[in-house]
């Protein structure tokens, strides 16, 4: 008589039920929906998922290629300038730093208005929507235009946006936490 041998399948070769898989994939989709929708924010009651997926950008990288040339000069933020001009000083490095990053809106054009950076967040700071949106959410779209600033005082949009790797520089800045790099 011959004998058989009766092997019990190893662990690695076991397979769920059709159902039973249909039943995990289920799961692990809702699972991964579920985790997805924390990347998002509530703003009023309304769920808005990120517009911008930020790469790393330093502070002085953006202060040496846009806000120096662009911003600071001897008609818009420059050293000392008052509050008319929304007290926003650009002269050097460290003073845009510490009047951009968590410091509210001032001046007649944006007082209470908003915060002109948010870490973490360009679709709600100030300085990429002036820069970025057609309409500005307060004041005059930025850069201004400096023969209207001068001849004037008042702050009118030059006409001419940044470039769109500038305002791109901002987004990623702001995106990555702001930080004072």
């Amino acid at each position: 008589m011959s004998r058989s041998i009766r092997r019990e399948p190893s662990q690695g070769s076991r397979t769920l039920p059709p159902r039973l898989r249909t039943a995990v994939q289920a799961l692990t989709l809702t699972l991964a929906i579920t985790l997805t929708a924390g990347c998002g924010s509530d703003v009023g009651g309304v769920f808005v998922m990120p517009t911008h997926t930020a790469k790393p950008q330093s502070f002085t990288l953006l202060y040496e290629t846009v806000l120096r040339p662009t911003c600071s000069n001897n008609y818009c933020h420059y050293s000392g300038v008052g509050v008319r001009y929304s007290a926003l000083d650009m002269s050097s490095r460290s003073y845009a730093y510490w009047s951009l990053v968590d410091q509210p809106a001032a001046g007649p054009g944006c007082s209470r208005m908003g915060t002109r950076v948010i870490p973490g967040d360009p679709d709600h700071s100030l300085l990429y929507l002036k820069v970025s949106q057609a309409a500005s959410p307060c004041g005059a779209r930025m850069p201004a235009d400096p023969t209207t600033l001068l001849t004037t005082g008042a702050a009118e949009f030059s006409g001419t946006p940044l470039p769109d790797d500038q305002q791109q520089l901002i987004a990623d800045w702001i995106a990555n936490g702001a930080k004072d790099d």
